[in-house]
């Protein structure tokens, strides 16, 4: 289907062209999302490494996402009559902290067609289709429009402020060079062993209790019937994680990976330490800073040269300053953008 849109911007003028909108038509659209996310993102100075089947599985259809329902593609109309795809919005929702319901969107623009109004455009049809999702669901007082950007992203920070957003969290990423290490012993009565599938569970038990006290989190993710999901998540490597024990109960880890793939790609011996975290019993001990020292040291063995987090910089628990502390740098800042979405009660 087809949704034209009237677009008024700067400069326009009586041969601008029109801006119209479509929906997914299947796998024959993954080069066209994989050709504008390159180009869009290379214009905001971040370097993509996605591939074809990096865009299957963005574009695979979940219980929140359906491709056909979830895509918006925006058109232009030459004066010839002529469509031309100048870029594409993906959107959802999920449920936040303290049931906060958050309709997002990820929209991406071609370069060229920046600075004319399109992109505004884009941001107001995609909202209009959030909130026929929204008025679909059980009245919730708490509804924001959300979006996300790198700092680098200019352009679509502008757009969005001008859409009325505002940046309600900061979150740093963090590189350490796996160079003067510091050497933390770990707590009495605790313990690290090899994680094997029967220990699966607890820890995924753990960090869903965690993740309910984070700024980011999706609750969605951590219902029961996702324990199955989470298990066959390709990017766990569990012969890297640090899980600290006490007795049978999970005390705090960090969870550890390589992506060799995306190492290839960029030319770097990177890991990552993320999913890092003390449960409330065993806090101000020295775990994290133990479990981190151990992770790190286990990467540099493996090979890497640098590990890389993400920390909320207006944590509670002041994780930004231990992460500089252990000798991180923050190296790029992604922004958390809201706008309030006015709701009337919906169906019962």
């Amino acid at each position: 289907m087809t949704e034209k849109l009237q677009v008024k911007h700067d400069g326009q003028t009586p041969d601008s062209p029109a801006l119209t909108f479509r929906g997914f038509q299947g796998e024959t659209d993954y080069p066209l999302i994989l050709s504008i996310l390159i180009e869009s993102t290379r214009a905001d100075r971040i370097v993509e490494t996605a591939s074809l089947d990096d865009i299957r599985r963005w574009c695979a259809p979940s219980t929140r996402f359906d491709p056909f329902q979830n895509l918006l593609f925006a058109v232009v109309h030459n004066p010839d009559g002529e469509p031309t795809v100048i870029g594409f919005s993906r959107f959802s929702w999920y449920t936040g902290r303290k049931d906060t319901r958050l309709y997002f969107q990820t929209s991406y623009l071609l370069p060229g067609w920046r600075g004319r109004g399109f992109w505004p455009a884009m941001v107001q049809q995609t909202e209009r289709r959030l909130r026929e999702i929204a008025d679909s669901h059980t009245f919730n007082p708490r509804c924001f429009f959300q979006a996300w950007a790198t700092e680098t992203q200019e352009v679509w920070i502008s757009v969005l402020e001008g859409e009325g957003y505002q940046v309600v969290r900061h979150f740093n990423n963090m590189l350490h060079r796996l160079s003067d290490i510091p050497d933390r012993a770990l707590p009495a009565g605790l313990q690290i062993h090899p994680v094997r599938a029967e220990h699966k569970r607890a820890i995924w038990e753990a960090q869903r209790e965690v993740h309910h006290e984070l700024f980011e989190t999706v609750s969605e993710n951590w219902t029961e019937e996702r324990f199955e999901a989470w298990l066959a998540n390709p990017s766990h490597t569990p012969h890297l994680w640090q899980v600290a024990w006490d007795g049978d109960q999970v005390a705090g880890m960090v969870l550890n990976r390589i992506d060799e793939a995306e190492n290839r790609a960029r030319k770097r011996k990177r890991g990552y330490t993320e999913h890092i975290f003390v449960r409330r019993p065993w806090r101000r001990r020295g775990l994290a800073g133990t479990l981190l020292a151990r992770s790190l040291r286990l990467l540099k063995h493996q090979g890497m040269e640098e590990a890389e987090l993400g920390v909320d910089s207006e944590n509670d628990s002041g994780a930004h300053d231990f992460y500089l502390r252990m000798g991180y740098q923050t190296f790029s800042t992604d922004l958390w953008l809201r706008k309030p979405m006015d709701m009337n009660p919906g169906p019962a």
